[in-house]
């Protein structure tokens, strides 16, 4: 009996040593504490790092994710980790069985004005679900299809502790703007939440009912385009002279298309409706005036043209264009970069959606789509490439199938990164530059790139009502400021073909942290800031940092 005590005690001193037991409400039952945050996806790589490594236990975590059942997106919605609280937490978390609940469905918008208008939203539910609830996804991860036929099971409506936005709260509170956040219909529902105001122009940040607002770190974002698009802007700026490259379809960073800030203005506030419009002088050929639609062009390229309108009478081929719902981080950045707005006065807004119909899909120059959730950037781009309709906005039927047209839409930078530098593998969908700039991390840190904004993360600062408010607003300040910090975020950088994009910290972080030549993107920190007055201001142009610990460098390209 004393050898098997023994032996007994060894074991767990041994799996002790390895770290605790990850967690499952139907072994574990329910947590000590929870906390929910909704707001954008942006930045969810550099969130499950600073979740896994700074949070949690060694080996305590385990995940829970919703499956879209349109696209089958994972974790796109919802998502809950399940953890015990890392030693380093201290007092009151270090040991404790936490779940940290985050909602993106409705984007930043949701982090901002549920929060400041008390309004409940439905967020993931696993206490009290049991092993059978779920589908094993690997170790330690679980996840189910979430429809309107079981959100009652797998939902509740909860207030949210915090947000975890990817721009200030400001830019968002614009009513009467494309980027006041808009509602979306809860699933237990069908209806959006009651008591949405569409007049609040800012949250406090001091007095009774104050938020305190932390910068996280930033993240690059990109304009996309279908796959055919993308090869014919390759041959077309060959053709030009302008992308001295060899082979239609690479995908290494000197291979990219690119277009400039004027055009992407151009194209996102609907200025420009037909890729007919858009024509090049072909210094292989004589210097001919030649459209995107030329022969000689999509000869070059490879590629047959796509769906030309029927409605103008002059055949046109409409640009397809994909948004963000209204309050999305995607195209608030968006507008703010390229057009200015709202942020400018007289500043051009950006293109009207178009309906969800045959009629006026045909009709539209041109036609404007808004994903409300990021992932579905990917899967539209998809369906005007294949001709498919599989998010219900590629209506026009074409042959057997749908309209299959040249599309460029907003994304975050870090997605679809499978495919390789010879342009195989992955989504038919590519990344373009502007300004002849690529989405890497290195071209933002030397003020090439553009397109790129800093987060926060926001909460009550004090909640009387909660007797867990103090760890729950712990829990959320340590979670801001990992996401900040290049140690962490550095180790999740995002490979594309073209470089290292994804999340980033700012030598304007109050910690001093300091860029280094050339650039490292294990150590990802940018000398560039949308910083003023102590705030992050996503709408002002960002600058250099003159304050930067041991001194600002600043690359030059």
């Amino acid at each position: 009996m004393k050898k098997i005590n023994t032996l007994a005690a060894t074991v767990a001193l041994l799996i002790a040593s390895q770290g605790a037991s990850a967690l499952t409400p139907w072994v574990d039952k329910g947590p000590n504490l929870t906390v929910f945050i909704s707001g954008a996806v942006a930045l969810t790589n550099a969130y499950t790092q600073v979740v896994t490594n700074t949070l949690a236990a060694p080996g305590s975590l385990d995940t829970f994710n919703d499956v879209d059942p349109v696209t089958g997106s994972k974790g796109s919605r919802w998502t809950a980790h399940y953890f015990t609280g890392h030693a380093n937490l201290g007092s009151g978390l270090a040991g404790k069985k936490i779940l940290l609940v985050r909602r993106t469905a409705g984007g930043s918008g949701y982090g901002v004005i549920p929060l400041n208008s008390v309004i409940p939203l439905e967020h993931l539910n696993i206490v009290g679900k049991t092993l059978t609830d779920w589908v094993a996804d690997g170790p330690g991860a679980w996840k189910q299809t979430i429809t309107v036929a079981n959100a009652s099971k797998y939902l509740t409506k909860r207030i949210s502790d915090g947000g975890s936005i990817a721009v200030d709260p400001t830019i968002l509170l614009k009513p009467g703007t494309e980027n006041y956040p808009d509602q979306q219909n809860e699933l237990m529902t069908g209806l959006p939440e009651p008591g949405w105001p569409l007049n609040t122009t800012n949250i406090p940040t001091t007095g009774p009912n104050a938020f305190t607002v932390i910068p996280t770190g930033g993240l690059a974002y990109g304009v996309a385009v279908t796959l055919d698009l993308y090869k014919v802007l390759q041959a077309a700026q060959k053709r030009a002279g302008s992308l001295p490259i060899a082979v239609i379809g690479n995908y290494a960073e000197k291979d990219m298309p690119s277009l400039n800030r004027n055009m992407v203005a151009s194209l996102l506030s609907g200025k420009i409706g037909a890729w007919d419009q858009i024509k090049i002088v072909d210094k292989t050929d004589g210097n001919k005036v030649k459209s995107l639609l030329n022969s000689s062009i999509l000869a070059s390229a490879g590629v047959l043209p796509p769906y030309k309108e029927s409605t103008t009478g002059n055949n046109l081929t409409p640009v397809a264009l994909g948004l963000r719902n209204n309050g999305a981080a995607t195209s608030v950045i968006a507008y703010s970069v390229f057009l200015n707005y709202p942020g400018t006065k007289n500043s051009v807004r950006p293109a009207a959606k178009t309906a969800d119909n045959a009629v006026e899909e045909d009709a539209s120059l041109p036609i404007v789509k808004q994903p409300i959730i990021v992932s579905d950037t990917g899967t539209l781009l998809k369906d005007w490439q294949n001709g498919t309709n599989i998010l219900g906005f590629n209506n026009v039927v074409e042959g057997l199938g749908h309209a299959k047209r040249w599309g460029i839409a907003l994304n975050s930078a870090d997605r679809n990164s499978a495919v390789t530098v010879t342009g195989t593998g992955g989504d038919p969908w590519r990344y373009i530059k502007i300004d002849g700039y690529a989405p890497t991390l290195e071209n933002i840190a030397a003020g090439g790139y553009p397109y790129w904004a800093e987060g926060v993360v926001l909460y009550r600062t004090n909640k009387s009502g909660d007797p867990g408010w103090a760890l729950k607003t712990k829990i959320m300040k340590t979670l801001a400021n990992n996401l900040g910090s290049p140690a962490i975020i550095g180790a999740v950088t995002t490979t594309q073909a073209w470089g290292k994009t994804g999340a980033f910290a700012t030598t304007a972080d109050p910690r001093g942290f300091t860029t280094t030549l050339p650039f490292n993107a294990s150590n990802p920190v940018v000398p560039f800031s949308h910083k003023s007055n102590g705030a992050i201001h996503t709408e002002i142009v960002p600058v250099a940092d003159s304050a930067a610990a041991g001194g600002l460098v600043v690359q030059m390209k």
